[in-house]
């Protein structure tokens, strides 16, 4: 679950890039590194509009979806049949990131937010990473591949369907 708080931080720095960004959609390749140089590597694809929504669609090593909408997260994970349903917390004040956040150069873009810098990169204009060092000291990248920005998505998307017979885990 310590990944649930890292992708509410992206989504929301998405939101928080100098570029307008309205809506994006891309695949994505999330390599988290450990003090230890333990590497994880996960991959999937992203969804995201404004205000607070996203998508994100875990395809490997492990199949989930974990919807944001606002301050709910929906964790759906086919593979033990379970759901997790959480409201998050007010841990990161994400207005600072969208205020804070200065070119760097023409590409580049950074923020600090309690202690916490992110870089996002663009490559013609387009986001194509955004990199962190977690609460934990992992280090995060997440590079983008056929990014698609402002494009209409379907709020429907960001609907989560729970099977019903699936577990589902209430947090907080």
């Amino acid at each position: 679950m310590r990944f649930l708080p890292l992708l509410f931080s992206v989504t929301m720095t998405l939101f928080a890039s100098p570029k307008e960004i309205s809506s994006f959609n891309g695949k994505f390749l999330q390599t988290i590194l450990d003090g230890n140089g333990k590497k994880i590597v996960y991959s999937g694809e992203l969804w995201a509009s404004k205000p607070q929504n996203a998508l994100w669609v875990y395809q490997k090593p492990i199949q989930k979806s974990v919807f944001i909408n606002g301050q709910k997260i929906t964790v759906i994970e086919p593979q033990i049949e379970q759901v997790t349903l959480r409201t998050l917390d007010d841990e990161i004040d994400f207005l600072q990131i969208i205020q804070k956040a200065k070119k760097v150069d023409e590409d580049k873009y950074s923020a600090t937010v309690k202690g916490q810098v992110y870089t996002v990169l663009f490559k013609n204009d387009t986001l194509s990473s955004i990199s962190y060092t977690d609460g934990y000291d992992n280090r995060v990248s997440i590079a983008f591949s056929n990014p698609s920005q402002n494009k209409p998505i379907d709020a429907s998307r960001f609907k989560p369907l729970i099977p019903a017979d699936f577990d589902v885990i209430k947090d907080r």
